[in-house]
């Protein structure tokens, strides 16, 4: 079996995880809710969207400078974070696609308006990931430690696993330095964190009596449910596949919280995602073009 026929496979089987996510995500949603009462929700807490909406902005422009960070290491030209954003921004919203790739080829594609070679921006994007993994490790294990109910066996993984990604990353991309590359990490677990955030404050507006516990403990399940969407090849944006997992590992470890709130608190959060998306879309075309061009170093 060659690779492009076992990148077919994993593309296919990407994709099927992401309509079965959905389609188990659907029934479970009917067994819980009617159209009519799920929307009545949805008005019941529109107070907290602009929050949410505020915290989903800080995520992905905290991560862009960690992307200019590593893109500055290579680039010929000298940009600022706002050209650094608008690239980020215009290429994000294309992973939505079929493969959950094509946010990686737009940058490609822009790579020589950088001053960056097609081999560099592939490496770029590749350390992009590999703090992306950092990060999950680093914001779980941080969320996981303030939870008294999660095992302590999972918690010394955790805290092996980031550990270990940590003490990994210093041997790899030399051109960067120690120092940048903690700088890189701190930056990409707090980017993540936030996520977690948002899905433990929707669940608090929800359940009264959930205790600090219970809202790191439902942080640090969100966290691992969306780098698994993320990482899925063929789930476009990771749809279907980080709500199926939210539930499963919810399930798995028995989250105390009634099914019908956790079935909305991730299609909320969600759309709280998609939306975020398309508004970072939409502001770049109101960037001047002289913010969003290079200069010569």
């Amino acid at each position: 079996m060659n690779r492009e026929q076992i990148k077919k496979i994993l593309y296919g089987l990407g994709k099927l995880l992401s309509i079965l996510g959905l389609g188990f995500l659907f029934y479970k949603l009917s067994k819980e809710y009617t159209l009519e009462s799920f929307y009545s929700h949805l008005v019941a807490y529109k107070f907290i969207i602009l929050p949410l909406i505020i915290i989903n902005l800080l995520s992905p422009m905290i991560g862009i400078v960690g992307w200019r960070l590593m893109l500055k290491k290579y680039a010929k030209k000298g940009f600022s974070y706002l050209t650094a954003y608008y690239y980020y921004s215009k290429t994000e919203i294309a992973k939505y696609l079929p493969g959950n790739v094509f946010h990686f080829v737009g940058r490609q594609a822009m790579a020589s308006k950088l001053g960056i070679s097609q081999m560099e921006m592939a490496k770029v994007s590749l350390l992009h990931n590999i703090f992306l993994i950092i990060g999950t490790f680093a914001a779980t294990t941080a969320f996981t430690l303030f939870s008294s109910s999660i095992d302590i066996k999972i918690k010394l993984l955790l805290v092996i696993a980031t550990i270990g990604s940590i003490v990994a990353i210093m041997f790899m991309y030399p051109s960067f330095s120690k120092t940048q590359k903690l700088k890189l990490a701190v930056v990409f677990a707090i980017s993540i964190g936030l996520h977690g955030i948002m899905m433990g404050w929707i669940m608090q507006v929800q359940v009264k009596s959930m205790d600090p516990s219970l809202f790191f403990e439902v942080a640090a399940i969100y966290i691992i449910s969306w780098f698994i969407g993320l990482v899925t090849p063929g789930a476009s944006g990771g749809l279907g596949v980080r709500e199926g997992a939210f539930i499963a590992i919810a399930k798995f470890l028995h989250l105390p919280v009634a099914t019908e709130v956790v079935l909305f608190s991730i299609l909320f959060v969600r759309f709280v995602n998609i939306l975020v998306d398309l508004l970072m879309y939409l502001t770049t075309f109101l960037l001047p073009k002289r913010i969003i061009e290079t200069i010569d170093l």
